[in-house]
């Protein structure tokens, strides 16, 4: 994803909209807290499945990352696995395997932004 187009890490307003469904935070900083717990697992299973070439399970792995990051406002981490799961409907799982690097560092950098501006801080 190139530089100048990538959306935000974090839309803080998708959290806020999210927190105000709950009419309490506290739900809402649960299901980042379990989305951060749960990355490194999400991530592996993904890996897991890239390698094997097995790219059912491997759009069912991106699914899961999409749906959550969205709820979230995970917004990068969103899209660029959005593209992933087009290049794999393509039926391109090379790009899907390369771009796991890149999934990765997005991820890593979208967990220290929710940790330090979200999950760390009262509200």
């Amino acid at each position: 994803m190139a530089a100048s187009k990538r959306p935000p890490l974090v839309t803080w307003s998708v959290l806020r909209r999210l927190e105000d469904e709950f009419d309490d935070p506290a739900p809402a900083r649960s299901f980042v807290r379990d989305f951060i717990a749960y990355w490194d697992d999400r991530y592996l299973r993904l890996v897991h499945t890239v390698e094997g070439g097995d790219a059912a399970a491997s759009l069912d792995a991106l699914l899961s990352v999409r749906i959550t990051a969205t709820m979230i406002g995970a917004t990068r981490l969103a899209r660029l696995t959005a593209d992933l799961e087009s290049s794999l409907k393509r039926g391109d799982l090379a790009a899907v395997a390369e771009a796991l690097p890149e999934m990765k560092d997005c991820a890593a950098a979208t967990i220290r932004e929710l940790t330090r501006k979200y999950v760390n801080t009262e509200r």
